[in-house]
């Protein structure tokens, strides 16, 4: 009887881990020029915003610049600071920027790159019958400021359950926990790809 009940406890434990290792990264980035160029001082636009949410977007982009800040890699302008830039040229957040516009953010900003991003779809919801846990959709974008050429696109996706280690510990159970998260995977996968500052 002892010898059984082990036995399912292994089981059970096993199955814990396998649940654990289940969720995996959705996170794509795509080269679309060469990101070997050296990226130092970066200007994060508002993010744009496709759900019923209209504060998270704000959130979002200023989780993702400090994680930016975080990553010791970068100087990032200020948002006062963008904030004025699209002020002076007119732009809504989340606006089409054209070649001027990055012309204009390298000679007045003295930035080397721009990053726009849009929060794709965001909300909470259980998928296993369990606790809602809260889930994201991101797109992100990567700009030579000194040319106009996009560098890089990131897509990624995640739920809070996603990062489960064993049972329910490693759960992200708050929007701005799943946010900061996956801008840490984004941030890394760039340095991965070669965008840095030399």
């Amino acid at each position: 009887m002892i010898g059984w009940i082990k036995h399912c406890g292994v089981l059970l434990l096993l199955l814990g881990l396998l649940a654990g290792c289940a969720g995996h990264s959705k996170l794509q980035t795509r080269l679309v020029a060469s990101a070997d160029t050296n990226v130092c001082r970066i200007a994060v636009m508002p993010f744009e915003n496709w759900t019923r949410n209209s504060e998270l977007s704000l959130l979002v982009s200023r989780l993702f610049s400090a994680e930016l800040v975080r990553s010791q890699q970068f100087n990032l302008v200020q948002e006062g600071n963008v904030g004025m830039f699209l002020l002076r040229h007119r732009l809504l957040p989340g606006a089409l920027l054209y070649k001027d516009h990055y012309e204009a953010l390298n000679s007045q900003l003295e930035v080397d790159a721009v990053v726009q991003g849009r929060v794709v779809d965001a909300g909470t919801e259980s998928r296993y019958g369990g606790t809602p846990v809260p889930y994201l959709s991101l797109n992100i974008d990567l700009y030579d400021a000194r040319t106009g050429q996009l560098l890089l696109n990131s897509v990624h996706q995640r739920w809070g359950d996603d990062y489960r280690k064993i049972l329910h510990f490693g759960v992200v159970t708050t929007s701005s926990g799943l946010i900061k998260k996956m801008s840490q995977e984004i941030i890394n996968d760039w340095f991965d790809k070669g965008v840095k500052c030399r």
